[in-house]
């Protein structure tokens, strides 16, 4: 069997590849994947203010170190990922996974809406969905100068430090989002946006093209039950907090999960373009040389 190594750092934005595992689909294709957990972001340091302080694969350094094959992120990330990547890593398509995050504030937070976030501390992870997406729902409601997202990384550590207080608010994934509407916290605003997987070098696009027919079967399963899925994200929780939720404790409309699909080339443009106008990306991306549509070529 060929054996290929995902690697993930939340099981919301996998949860096609844990279902194609789950249900055997990958071994049907006769493949075999192993899963590997992204990096975790040291919990004592203090929150980061500068996107350029941060390394874009600091959660996703095994793909870099060739420890994984694979792995899938934000549409924006990928983008400056495959263009610094120094072991080859291209853009293979859009993910299965259209994300929904949220911005959060405790329950006794006076911030009722998106205007009063204005100079207020917002955790995110640099370089991830959680950042892109704060700046893109939020310039529509202050100037740019007045968003202050900080730096704290993986989900939970964001909503612990929005919990005590540390950060005024936490972009949030599930299921930190129905963990925080369980402890009474408030959201702020919300929006939905595309991924996409990366693979490396090796990958062939045979290969390719049967991990992409394990993912399609692994969608519609998804979509007709995906309840029955949901121990995968509340996996990811702390002991005590896996505690507090059960699947019917998850809004289901915000689970959405399609067919992998082309990256087309009018998106990479205006999303390099909002990029560079934030100066988080160098110039000279390139959808060309940065795209790589190896699953196409054997379909």
């Amino acid at each position: 069997m060929k054996r290929v190594i995902n690697e993930f750092s939340q099981a919301v934005f996998n949860l096609p590849w844990l279902v194609a595992q789950e249900e055997g689909l990958f071994a049907q294709e006769d493949i075999e994947v192993e899963f590997l957990r992204a990096r975790q972001w040291d919990t004592t340091r203090a929150p980061e203010p500068d996107p350029q302080q941060v390394d874009p694969f600091w959660r996703h350094a095994p793909f870099e170190e060739r420890a994984a094959a694979a792995f899938n992120a934000c549409e924006w990330g990928q983008v400056h990922r495959s263009k610094i990547s120094a072991v080859g890593g291209r853009i293979i398509q859009l993910r299965a996974a259209v994300a929904c995050q949220a911005i959060f504030v405790r329950p006794d937070s006076v911030i009722t809406h998106p205007q009063a976030l204005r100079h207020k501390t917002i955790a995110v992870n640099f370089h991830a969905g959680s950042h892109y997406l704060t700046l893109q729902l939020l310039e529509g409601f202050m100037e740019r100068a007045e968003i202050r997202v900080v730096h704290l990384g993986q989900a939970e550590r964001r909503y612990q430090a929005m919990r005590d207080g540390e950060v005024d608010a936490a972009m949030l994934m599930e299921p930190y989002i129905a963990l925080a509407e369980k402890q009474g916290c408030h959201e702020v605003i919300a929006g939905f946006y595309v991924g996409s997987e990366m693979f490396a070098p090796d990958v062939d696009a045979e290969t390719a093209a049967a991990l992409n027919r394990a993912i399609i079967e692994a969608v519609s399963l998804l979509n007709a039950d995906k309840r029955r899925y949901l121990h995968h994200l509340i996996a990811d929780l702390s002991a005590e907090h896996q505690a507090l939720l059960a699947p019917e404790d998850f809004h289901l409309p915000r689970l959405r999960y399609v067919e992998p699909r082309p990256y087309p080339v009018e998106e990479f443009e205006r999303t390099y373009q909002w990029m560079r106008s934030w100066d988080l990306i160098p110039e000279g991306a390139a959808y060309d040389r940065l795209v790589d549509a190896r699953v196409g070529s054997a379909t």
